[in-house]
């Protein structure tokens, strides 16, 4: 961490997970450190004031500051940033802790506050509630349930697990042994290089949230399940054309909830699945075709997709978009497709030859017939039926 830098960590959770008593019992023991704190709404997540301003050894409660304008989601290039960089002007305080919306998904957060001047993102703590990982994924009870309200709960659950540099495990207590194994068994099919730490009450070790100098965010970002899944998974021969792995040069990057990091290393290798696969039949595998999806049959589909799977995440292309790729991607409810940029094979030979001398092995695996398009998407859930998924997706195919 550079000497000028303020270090900032990012603390995120759904509602009623625990993360504003994990926060609270943090600046309780701050071990010597002048934390500010960052808010959306001082009210709504009950920050005790008079711990904070005893625990930031100041005098007043100016450490705190509420964004009581909207959601950090919502104001991330303006208040959000802004607060930042005015606490980081006063010299008052050598840490920043922001506490997130539990509607919040914490990646485009991360990367507003990598923009920051004279701040450094230090860590990305996700909280998630042990009892609710049990119920809603490795149980896949409420999954089922068509009267479930709050729809896109599995959705943030899914997010805050898979780009995060902490991940608390809290109110284990409230869980069996047994249930705890199948938790990190999600969790592990989900981001399986992810430090985890289990917790009751919230109490976790103040190191392990403050100064870690863990995050960096290509090393996040790549490290969920779905990015290595995409890059390591050596595709099936299901189909005349499948085997053929792909370099993504497609990919776009704008100011959005899903900004896609480009992935271009790409490897054939065996999928080991760990012990907990075949435990809790939590497993994944990646779906590869040289043929566009029919929109309106995707589109109809995706009202009976598969509830036992967690999470799809991929690229893929339609019929009657022929120059456009797609960022494809499942958690829970939540079903989106957005447009992420031109297919290499759109643009003209020129460019394409450019592309391809840089690229040798872009140009060994280069499709005659189709250059780069592909429908490529990592599956992960629980009692995948893999032959009976592809089967539907391949009856959406034009």
């Amino acid at each position: 961490m550079a000497k000028n830098l303020t270090p900032i960590t990012l603390l995120c959770g759904y509602l009623g997970a625990g993360k504003t008593t994990l926060m609270n019992k943090v600046l309780t023991n701050q071990k010597g450190y002048k934390v500010a704190v960052i808010v959306n709404d001082i009210g709504e997540v009950n920050v005790d004031e008079t711990l904070i301003a005893k625990g930031a050894n100041i005098t007043d409660t100016s450490s705190i500051v509420g964004l009581q304008n909207g959601c950090i989601c919502c104001t991330l290039k303006s208040d959000l940033v802004q607060q930042i960089e005015d606490l980081i002007k006063t010299k008052k305080f050598d840490y920043i802790l922001i506490e997130a919306s539990g509607v919040c998904e914490p990646m485009p957060i991360a990367q507003a506050i990598e923009q920051i001047r004279n701040g450094k993102l230090d860590n990305v703590v996700s909280v998630v509630d042990a009892k609710r990982l049990v119920d809603e994924f490795a149980g896949g009870d409420n999954l089922l349930k068509k009267d479930m309200g709050e729809e896109d709960i599995e959705s943030l659950l899914v997010q805050q697990i898979e780009f995060c540099s902490t991940l608390i495990i809290n109110k284990k207590d409230l869980v069996t042994a047994d249930e705890m194994k199948k938790v990190h068994a999600v969790v592990n099919a989900l981001q399986p290089h992810v430090k985890v730490i289990e917790a009751s009450h919230g109490d976790v070790e103040v190191e392990d949230i403050l100064s870690t100098g863990r995050f960096e965010f290509e090393t996040v970002f790549e490290s969920a399940a779905w990015v290595q899944h995409l890059e390591n998974a050596e595709e099936d021969d299901d189909d005349d054309d499948d085997d053929h792995d792909e370099h993504e040069h497609h990919h776009e990057h704008g100011d959005h909830d899903h900004d896609e990091h480009e992935h271009h290393h790409h490897h054939h290798e065996h999928n080991h699945e760990g012990a907990e696969t075949d435990e809790y039949g939590i497993g994944n595998f990646v779906y590869f075709r040289r043929r566009p999806f029919n929109r309106e049959k995707l589109e109809e589909y995706a009202g009976r997709w598969p509830r036992n799977i967690i999470r799809c995440k991929g690229v893929l292309w339609f019929s009657d978009e022929d120059n456009m790729a797609y960022v494809f991607e499942t958690s829970g409810r939540q079903i989106q497709a957005g447009a992420s940029g031109n297919w290499l094979a759109s643009c003209s030979k020129k460019e394409q030859e450019e592309v391809l001398a840089q690229e040798p092995k872009l140009r060994a695996e280069w499709d005659e017939k189709v250059g780069d398009r592909m429908v490529k998407l990592c599956i992960i859930g629980q009692k995948l039926d893999k032959k009976a998924i592809c089967a539907e997706l391949d009856a959406l195919l034009d």
